[in-house]
């Protein structure tokens, strides 16, 4: 889908986006550019940094016990299949 830049430099996001990514007037949009490209999507709302470490503190580590990465978990999972894991 196209779109066109005002003189000011704004867009229309068409209603069909922000419909299906809950998009609203006054909402802030994340935008990162990749090479030739622009990429949008919604600002992620503020987190409670003490909700955020506390479950940090609570998941550090859980997964130590594993004997493989998850690379050799993948292949471990996909042999026999035709799909090539890196």
């Amino acid at each position: 889908m196209r779109v066109k830049v005002s003189g000011r430099g704004q867009i229309c996001l068409p209603a069909a986006f922000r419909k299906r990514l809950k998009i609203a007037a006054g909402d802030l949009l994340e935008v990162i550019e990749s090479g030739e490209s622009l990429i949008l999507y919604p600002a992620k709302k503020k987190r409670d940094k003490k909700k955020l470490d506390d479950l940090l503190s609570r998941t550090s580590g859980m997964w130590k016990h594993l004997d493989l990465d998850g690379t050799e978990i993948v292949r471990e999972l996909r042999k026999g299949s035709t799909r090539h894991v890196w």
